[in-house]
């Protein structure tokens, strides 16, 4: 089966909703553990598709197995910063799609006027650290006790890259 990597659209929504409900149910990777309920008016994909923001989904067949967003910070002042937002099924990891995912949201990045990329990833997911690195992220800070869920606590690296 082949592996596609496009923008999202609208008859993609509720693939990306179930593939963002199972890497949460994961409770490790997302900042989420469970998402608020869904309305197809207001679906998060909607302002991405409508605002021209990088937003891109893994098919796998028709199956969305995986994401990567860019949103802009909302303060006017700051809209050219974006934080990214992804993740992929567990079968689907260690194959390269995370990279063509990001790959896509960086190069789509400048068109909806972004000239930075931040992410906050939790520091026990060296995979993800790993790929951020080698796509151009660096480390600019580290928030310890970030999260804290089933009695775990979680660290957090923020990182950028300038696009």
């Amino acid at each position: 089966m082949t592996l596609d990597v496009r923008p999202i659209q609208r008859e993609h929504i509720a693939g990306w909703r179930g593939a963002v409900e199972a890497v949460a149910a994961e409770r490790i990777y997302l900042g989420r553990i469970t998402l608020p309920p869904h309305s197809e008016e207001t679906a998060f994909p909607l302002l991405h598709i409508a605002n021209g923001w990088p937003m891109f989904v893994a098919l796998s067949g028709e199956a969305v197995v995986g994401w990567a967003d860019v949103t802009p910070v909302d303060i006017p002042e700051c809209s050219h910063r974006g934080v990214l937002g992804m993740g992929l099924l567990a079968p689907f990891r260690g194959q390269g799609i995370g990279e063509r995912l990001l790959q896509a949201c960086i190069a789509q990045a400048p068109r909806a006027g972004l000239s930075k990329i931040e992410l906050t990833v939790f520091s026990t997911n060296a995979r993800a650290i790993a790929l951020y690195r080698k796509v151009g992220f660096t480390q600019v800070g580290f928030i310890p006790d970030y999260r804290r869920v089933d009695g775990t606590t979680y660290d957090a690296v923020l990182m950028e890259r300038l696009v």
